[in-house]
């Protein structure tokens, strides 16, 4: 939470919102423009050190050592063609195209709603 002191200051900035965010960035040419489901899945095998028994990418991917965990095209190239790769089994591919995941990535970061559990790829 962030106190602003000066009421004149405040006033001006009473309608903003602030938020901060963190960005993992993937340089890779092939990623789509939106979350596309091709029936992928990632198994996460452990072995990143502080993250053993799970890895959180961001809000919609905590990805649980052992489980299945469905990804679209674009989560499942960023682990895939990454330094993540032998961190995880692969499963599925691009033949198949079922749309996209419905919700996934419009309203990140910044959603209006905290409580907001929409799934995503």
């Amino acid at each position: 939470h962030l106190n602003i002191d000066n009421a004149s200051i405040r006033e001006k900035l009473a309608p903003a919102s602030f938020y901060s965010a963190t960005y993992r960035l993937f340089k890779l040419p092939t990623l789509e423009a939106a979350c596309e489901d091709y029936g992928q899945a990632v198994v996460y095998r452990g072995g990143i050190p502080h993250h053993e028994a799970q890895i959180v990418l961001d809000k919609h991917h905590v990805i649980e050592k052992g489980k299945v965990f469905p990804v679209c095209g674009n989560t499942w190239l960023m682990l895939h063609d990454t330094r993540f790769k032998p961190y995880f089994e692969f499963i599925g591919n691009t033949d198949k195209h079922y749309g996209i995941f419905a919700g996934c990535g419009t309203p990140i970061p910044f959603d209006n709603n905290a409580d907001n559990n929409l799934a995503c790829c």
